[in-house]
């Protein structure tokens, strides 16, 4: 069946990919190979262990696939384990990737480089049993893990290999799928050109799996309930940043116009609509920060005491806290608590009853 697409920003059957791992694994040279960015500048590729990607990013492309017209936004994350990051900025990425997602999602993408990690697996438990969780609707159900930096990802025999050793740390029954993406930078024309091909192949095979495999979406409560809280500050932060584009574009003119007062008029506006912003993001963070609650809540009694304990329940590992926030209460989970020291703040103030 052939797949003709192009770039599109038109809304149509709509699917949502939401990539999610370690920062240094591929999830944004993937990101590029998706949305056929040729110069794999569209989203930032980096190979080093601080994360390129600040913020939550999307790009869309259409699929013709048969008699259907198919939209997908790709929509890259913060790299997990970015200790760069501290708890409110967190909390500020993830209430972006939960907008772009808007209540909707087709298939998490979770990038792995090699074996699948313990904090892997926990950053995987925490937004199973947490962000979300819903009783109709398991995460494992839309979640692919992208095995990358596999040069034999053509291999069907080497894959194979691989897979009954990866099956093994994966929790729940969860499809893999194997590609890899050698960088598109620093070398010279003919590595390139075949890296270009390496990175086609690793599309055919991706998009196949998509198109075949995630033809369903779903709409967990949990983005609801999170996107309830967030959303007025979101529509207020939008409305403020188009307000400072104008201010930008005003002051421009009346510097090149010479007009002095004129242009400190407009820098004390634009100081004062910045200052708004960084209050509406603020107020935002605390949205997601309760909205969390509210998932919390939905989720039940039992993670609220996994929470405090940070115990096992049956398989499932809740390491909630970590770095200082896990020292509010003794409990510490490493590298990944770092990351999703916000979240631990989170859940130790909900269940102490500070929020």
């Amino acid at each position: 069946m052939r797949v003709d697409e192009q770039n599109t920003n038109i809304p149509n059957n709509k699917r949502n990919i939401l990539l999610l791992g370690k920062t240094g694994n591929g999830k944004s040279a993937i990101a590029n190979v998706l949305v056929n960015s040729d110069q794999a500048n569209t989203f930032k590729e980096s190979a080093r262990s601080s994360s390129e990607t600040k913020e939550a990013k999307s790009e869309t492309f259409e699929v013709t696939y048969g008699d259907e017209k198919i939209i997908y936004q790709i929509i890259d994350t913060v790299g997990l384990c970015d200790t760069e990051m501290d708890e409110e900025n967190i909390l500020l990425k993830l209430s972006e990737a939960t907008e772009l997602l808007n209540g909707e999602i087709n298939q998490i993408l979770f990038v792995v480089g090699g074996r699948f990690s313990k904090e892997e697996e926990e950053v995987y438990n925490i937004f199973k049993s947490i962000l979300f969780f819903d009783h109709d609707c398991n995460i494992s159900r839309y979640t692919t893990v992208v095995r990358t930096n596999f040069e034999d990802f053509e291999d069907r025999d080497e894959c194979e290999i691989d897979r009954k050793i990866l099956e093994e740390k994966i929790p729940d029954d969860i499809p893999i799928v194997y590609v890899d993406n050698p960088p598109l930078k620093g070398n010279n024309e003919i590595k390139i050109k075949l890296n270009k091909e390496t990175r086609k192949a690793s599309k055919e095979i991706l998009m196949k799996h998509l198109l075949g495999y995630c033809r369903k979406n779903y709409r967990p409560s949990s983005l609801n309930l999170i996107n309830d809280r967030i959303n007025e500050h979101t529509k207020r932060g939008k409305e403020l940043e188009k307000e400072e584009e104008n201010l930008l574009e005003q002051l421009r003119k009346a510097k090149e116009q010479g007009d002095s007062e004129h242009e400190k008029l407009l820098q004390k506006k634009i100081d004062n609509t910045k200052k708004s912003i960084e209050n509406e993001n603020k107020k935002k963070t605390e949205g997601m920060k309760r909205g969390l609650i509210d998932v919390i809540n939905q989720a039940g009694e039992n993670w609220k005491n996994a929470a405090v304990t940070g115990v096992e329940q049956g398989n499932k590992v809740l390491p909630l806290v970590g770095g200082a926030v896990g020292g509010a209460i003794g409990v510490s989970v490493g590298a990944v608590g770092t990351a999703f020291s916000a979240l631990g703040y989170v859940f130790t103030k909900a269940v102490g009853g500070e929020i």
